[in-house]
């Protein structure tokens, strides 16, 4: 199901009935409105009270809401009577709000539409008949209601929706509707009185009756099929900006795949409406043969002999995405039991992706993405029925592998297979790179955490036991298995078929597929990542360190690039429980709590002037935290199998409060830079401006936040924390060596017994600078009442020549040179 805080353009368009309903019955009940039923009613009871001792004929009201508030349904006929009581109001006379008259509009507009462009070309039978004409009905009583009401309509109101020449006109009718209130001035004259749109009486609900019939259902499909058209648009914006560099694989790939998700629901929605015409299997060739009768041809009608389709359709078969319902449904057509289909190579023709497709014919693009569609499907059909179900499967895989087994192309998986196309309409022979950049991310991870293996060879603690690297060890076999080892291929080859595939023949020809499985990867290998630190601790109390000696103590000329972008992504509370220190006395406290001691017993041991024993925090130590919330929210559905596949309205809610993007674009639309701003008060400001409070968003209002945010959070997700882990331990052992001399005289030379306690070198260094002599039991008392910020210059010295050796950026170079990531840190 679609999630109850978005709406499609058919439940749009039920609304605004719905909301000219309410408006009309409450607006005219407000000003004394009394219906002719309840009249004859209240005159029956009041003559039965003397004889049934207080009992009422009225029929029973109706059954509450779950607010407590009864629904009525305003018949349609009663439209015109309760519109002609609000004319009626003259002293003083009642103001029709400009929403009001927008919504009215677009409601007529769009079955205005319907009756003229599909209604006159839907099977025609006595039932139908009858269907037809209570939409005519309808549509007449909306015209009656605006023509009663026109004279008390602002001054100067004139309808903002024109009448759609296409589908796109009515996308846009329903995208761009003007629903500006009456200004507060002319609210407040005292020769008119307003009736709000929004005035909804506590006591009951109200909804317009719901017609039922061919027309009602084909008006909802063919609304449908326009909210299809308008994600399509949305997709291949997308990858026109992943072309560009705007957009990163993955945020492209989850964006296209919840595009699908969502068209899916929107489809399932109105699973019970479509059934009783066959679904719509079968409503789309009734919809485009209507649309052939229109256009003065037949659908059966060939140019050629051997035609797939009737060319003088194209355009509107390209758009009802009718061509991959075709070949999908001939695809069907050889699924036979215990067979696998395969074509060789060439056998439809050749593809050639370095082509330019604008230059092409209609008949040279169909035969284009015959090729295309008939050259993969064998290779989906392989991957859904004889290999094993992969965790990151794409809709289309998934949409694909039911449709292999029900012989049934529903229209939104002719949808997703229109989006494959488009795809490799848009990036051509690029697409193949898109497969590089998986293979890339996977050899960069696989790297890191081989060498963290060997850098921790001979160095164990407590707080990472075997288990942990078992589950990494697991994680590497999921990344061999599916992205290095081709089990498409070997399943082919095991199949003994005889044209396998090529190598890694379905990545290179699948892209969101890429990009899925590069989420996979990087969202686990953060987890790994941040688990691992927390265990060692080396970047937590380097990040203590380094903004002791470069913001406190103000020690380095230089600054370290990569721990700047670590406080940006992780923020500076999960290192400091707050604010970040600014001198000795508080640097060793926050120390303290980041070790895991409470915030309580140092405060206390601060008032009393006395050492004694901290207190353990019941929160225990401080942890980087995984970060990406968006990303993380898919985490599930990607990496682990059987996972749900559809959002939930807690999910929208997160999308959009964690949408804080900007976009730019140039004049022609296109869009070319985007930013991010932590502040909250700027997250309020595009929230306030994107989504009104009374009206719930397109799917495509969603999909636009979605894909800028996991844009934005792509950063989040790709920064290697075992990099800098092992960098940071080096860092330890630098600054150990270095200070080694100072810590023996100061603390004894047996402060740290074992390697693994190396971190606490930064504890020795900030008591030192302190009057404290002891803290708790995990560092050794001074031997000395001095104090000294001696350690911290040398920690800076030793940090000032691991800037100067240009090794401050090491992850920041990976994120800019293999991820792509541009991005600038702005100091305070």
């Amino acid at each position: 199901m679609l999630p109850k805080n978005l709406s499609s353009s058919y439940q749009q368009y039920k609304n605004d009935t719905d909301t000219v309903a309410s408006w009309l019955a409450t607006t005219a009940k407000r000003f004394g409105f009394v219906s002719e039923t309840k009249s004859k009613s209240a005159k029956k009871r009041g003559k039965a009270k003397k004889a049934e001792n207080g009992s009422h004929d009225s029929p029973q009201p109706p059954k509450p809401t779950p607010q407590g508030r009864p629904t009525y349904t305003i018949a349609i006929r009663d439209f015109t009577v309760l519109a002609e009581f609000i004319a009626s109001k003259d002293q003083p006379p009642i103001q029709v709000p400009p929403r009001f008259a927008s919504l009215l509009d677009r409601a007529i507009t769009t079955r205005q539409w319907f009756a003229d462009a599909i209604s006159p070309h839907l099977p025609e039978d006595g039932k139908n008949q009858e269907s037809e004409d209570r939409h005519a009905f309808f549509l007449g009583v909306l015209k009656q209601v605006r023509d009663i009401l026109k004279p008390r309509m602002p001054k100067g109101y004139t309808p903002k929706t024109k009448q759609p020449k296409s589908m796109k006109d009515m996308l846009n009718m329903f995208e761009n509707l003007d629903l500006e209130e009456t200004s507060e001035a002319f609210e407040n004259a005292p020769d008119v009185v307003t009736a709000p749109l929004d005035t909804v009486p506590a006591e009951a609900n109200y909804k317009a009756e719901q017609l039922q019939g061919i027309e009602e259902d084909f008006l909802a499909f063919q609304l449908l099929l326009a909210d299809l058209v308008k994600l399509r648009s949305e997709i291949n914006r997308t990858w026109h900006g992943y072309k560009q560099g705007l957009f990163e694989l993955v945020p492209t790939s989850i964006m296209t795949n919840t595009a699908i998700d969502l068209a899916r629901a929107m489809e399932e929605d109105l699973k019970e409406v479509f059934s009783k015409h066959g679904g719509t299997e079968d409503m789309l060739p009734m919809f485009y043969a209507g649309q052939c009768i229109q256009a003065g041809t037949r659908e059966s009608y060939r140019e050629r002999p051997g035609d797939e389709i009737n060319y003088k359709m194209y355009d509107v078969a390209e758009s009802i995405f009718w061509v991959p319902y075709l070949f999908l449904a001939s695809f069907c057509d050889v699924i036979e039991p215990n067979h696998l289909p395969e074509y060789k190579t060439g056998y439809f023709g050749t593809y050639d992706p370095k082509s330019d497709r604008s230059r092409k014919t209609k008949r040279e693009k169909v035969q284009e993405d015959k090729v295309l569609l008939l050259s993969i499907l064998p290779e989906f059909y392989l991957l859904c029925i004889a290999a094993d179900q992969a965790p990151a499967e794409d809709e289309l895989t998934r949409g694909l592998r039911i449709m292999f087994k029900t012989k049934k192309v529903p229209l939104w998986l002719a949808f997703a297979t229109q989006i494959f196309l488009d795809i490799h309409h848009i990036l051509r022979y690029q697409v193949d790179y898109c497969f590089k950049k998986l293979a890339d991310t996977s050899d960069l991870v696989l790297n890191s955490i081989k060498a963290n293996f060997e850098f921790h060879k001979d160095l164990r603690i407590d707080n990472w036991p075997n288990s942990n690297d078992e589950a990494v060890q697991a994680f590497v076999a999921d990344i061999k298995t599916w992205v290095q080892d081709d089990p498409h291929r070997k399943a082919a080859i095991a199949l003994k078929r005889k044209f396998p595939p090529q190598p890694f023949w379905l990545f290179r020809h699948h892209p969101w597929y890429c990009g899925l499985w590069k989420y996979y990867i990087q969202i686990q290998y953060q987890e790994i990542g941040i688990t691992f630190v927390g265990a060692w601790g080396s970047v937590m109390y380097c990040g203590h360190l380094y903004n002791a000696v470069r913001f406190g103590e103000k020690m380095l000329r230089g600054n370290w690039k990569d721990m700047d972008l670590m406080f940006m992504i992780q923020n500076f509370n999960n290192f400091f429980v707050g604010n970040p220190p600014h001198n000795p006395e508080d640097y060793l406290k926050r120390f303290c709590l980041a070790i895991g001691y409470s915030a309580a017993s140092l405060s206390a041991k601060n008032k009393r002037k006395k050492r004694f024993q901290l207190e353990a925090s019941k929160r225990g130590p401080l942890g980087l935290k995984e970060q990406a919330p968006v990303a993380k929210m898919f985490k599930d559905r990607y990496c682990e199998k059987n996972a749900r596949t559809d959002l939930t309205v807690q999910d929208v809610e997160k999308i959009l409060e964690k949408g804080n993007w900007e976009e730019e674009e140039e004049e022609e639309g296109v869009l070319y830079s985007l930013s991010k701003d932590s502040d909250a008060r700027f997250k309020n400001k595009r929230k306030s401006r994107h989504i009104r409070q009374d009206e719930k968003p397109h799917p495509t209002r969603i999909l636009m936040s979605l894909r800028h945010t996991l844009q934005v959070e792509m950063m989040e997700l790709s920064f290697d924390y075992l990099l800098l882990h092992r960098f940071c331990w080096r860092l330890l052992r630098s600054i150990r060596d270095q200070c080694r001399d100072r810590l023996i005289q100061i603390y004894g030379p047996s402060y740290l017994e074992t390697e693994s306690q190396l971190p606490y070198i930064v504890g020795y260094i900030f008591m030192a600078a302190t009057k404290e002599k002891q803290i708790a039991d995990f560092l050794k008392p001074k031997n000395t009442d001095e104090v000294t910020s001696e350690l911290l210059s040398e920690a800076a010295f030793v940090l000032e020549g691991m800037i100067e050796a240009g090794a401050s950026g090491i992850v920041c170079r990976i994120l800019e040179k293999e991820y792509g990531l541009a991005f600038a840190v702005e100091e305070e």
